[in-house]
This record gives C-alpha cells, structure tokens and sequence, in this order.
C-alpha cells in the first residue's frame, strides 16, 4: 500500500507551491470544517464490487474495494473542537476509478495549492468507531 494522505475520494498530485508549515488562516468562506487526523490501519476484508461511483470527476462502474486503509477521526486543531466528533471515515482500497488528469485549485486555512489530480486509491466511508479494551 503505498497510498498516502487523502483528498476524500481522489487523490491529488501537487503541481505548484503550498503554503507554509505554520500558517494559521481562516477557512475559506462556506467551509464548515472538522478536521481529521488519519491513522493507517491493517486488516484484511472480503472484497466488494460496488456497481458505480460518481464524484466530480465523473461516473466509474464496477469498482473493487478491499481491504481498509486509514482511519479518519475527528480532531481538535489549536483547541478548537470538531464540529462533528462523532463521526469517522474508513478508509477502503479501491480500483477501478479513471484518473481524472486534472488542473484544481485548493483553498484551506494553509492558503492556495494548485493540483493534478491522479489515480483515485481509495474510498472514504463515514463510520463510528468504539474503543476496545
């Protein structure tokens, strides 16, 4: 597995500057956010074929998903608490998604990045998660 951090559904190549390290911005006007600290988990799954996928970047079918990849959970930054610290994202291996090959532009509280958008490697599910002892 050789996927690192996501972009929700697509991942994305960066093909410009980011912003720095510590900027502290605020959001983008219209994003509501809960931040999601990401853990990489392991464990194997009975595959699924879901029948189709559509995002921004177009309609896939017949896509493969396997086995869990990351666990997404809600995350206080800087002492600010989530607004939804309910619910996580698993995660899951998926193949099948064309790559969208395409230019965006992404606007956080880090500032502005310009992108090329890759090969999709995973799907993101929202979850709850308990603890076990």
């Amino acid at each position: 597995m050789k996927a690192r951090i996501i972009a929700l559904i697509a991942f994305a190549v960066a093909s410009g500057s980011a912003a720095p390290a510590e900027a502290q911005g605020k959001d983008p006007p219209g994003v509501d956010p809960t931040h999601y600290q990401c853990y990489r988990v392991e464990v194997a799954t009975k595959p699924m074929t879901l029948k189709t996928l559509q995002d921004q970047f177009g309609l896939a079918e017949k896509i493969a998903v396997s086995n869990p990849m990351y666990l997404c959970v809600p995350t206080a930054k800087n002492g600010i608490d989530p607004k939804d610290a309910k619910t996580h994202y698993l995660c899951y291996q998926d193949k099948g998604v064309k790559t969208p090959n395409r230019k965006v532009r992404i606007t956080n509280q880090f500032g502005n990045v310009d992108l090329t958008v890759g090969a999709a490697a995973m799907l993101c599910v929202p979850s709850l998660k308990e603890i076990l002892k």
